[in-house]
């Protein structure tokens, strides 16, 4: 019964990214499809597909769907890179800031749309290009394992003083990996594991349930 837990937990976790993107594309593409229908559009399209030779009312209702769901798809397109543009232009980048600041205000849904912003950022920024490499160490103390990430692989400032070979590392916390401790480590104490960045921040936001494939099974 616990495997079957384990199991279902697993693919819930899996398949909740996929699910979560569709529903709200979906979502968001309802709301175009609801807009273009009681609109002039509607009325353009229906002339067109008149115009076309089917006159039947169920010929008029199908065409007239199938342009209304594609009309809406490409807006949607538009919409989302305008937003895009719009957002690198210093004025509406402001805005957004604004009304991002508005938003973390707000009991209860802050502390939800603060943790999905905050891992967002981290996929689609810069950031991962700091991690160098995997690590595993010994923390927070002697016979306990943590996963964190090499962020240089040298630090002479505290080499200066210890006279042996540091690095630094981020040990990020579960299941928010943007949040996290800093610590410099010697190099002899850091074991470097042979897996990609991203497939050990799913671990770490997954809470060591999406193991990364297992090369050697391979």
């Amino acid at each position: 019964m616990k495997r079957i837990k384990a199991s279902f937990y697993s693919g819930l976790i899996a398949i909740l990214p996929i699910v979560i993107t569709i529903y709200i594309f979906n979502w968001i593409f309802q709301i175009f499809f609801t807009l273009l229908q009681d609109s002039f559009v509607t009325v353009a399209i229906k002339s067109l597909v008149l115009q076309m030779g089917p006159t039947k009312e169920q010929d008029l209702y199908f065409y007239t769907n199938i342009l209304i769901n594609m009309l809406s798809f490409v807006t949607l397109i538009l919409m989302l890179i305008i937003i895009g543009t719009a957002m690198r232009v210093f004025l509406f980048k402001k805005i957004g800031g604004y009304l991002n600041k508005l938003l973390i205000k707000i009991p209860l849904f802050s502390q939800i749309y603060s943790t999905i912003t905050q891992i967002i950022s981290l996929f689609a920024s810069d950031r991962q290009k700091a991690y160098q490499k995997v690590v595993m160490i010994e923390y927070p103390r002697k016979g306990v394992y943590s996963i964190g990430f090499m962020t240089s692989n040298g630090n002479h400032l505290v080499e200066e003083v210890t006279g042996e070979a540091m690095c630094n590392i981020f040990i990020p916390t579960s299941p928010n990996p943007t949040s996290g401790m800093f610590i410099i480590l010697k190099k002899s104490e850091v074991k470097i594991l042979d897996i990609k960045v991203d497939d050990a921040i799913k671990l770490i936001i997954s809470g060591g349930v999406i193991l990364p494939p297992n090369k050697k099974e391979s």
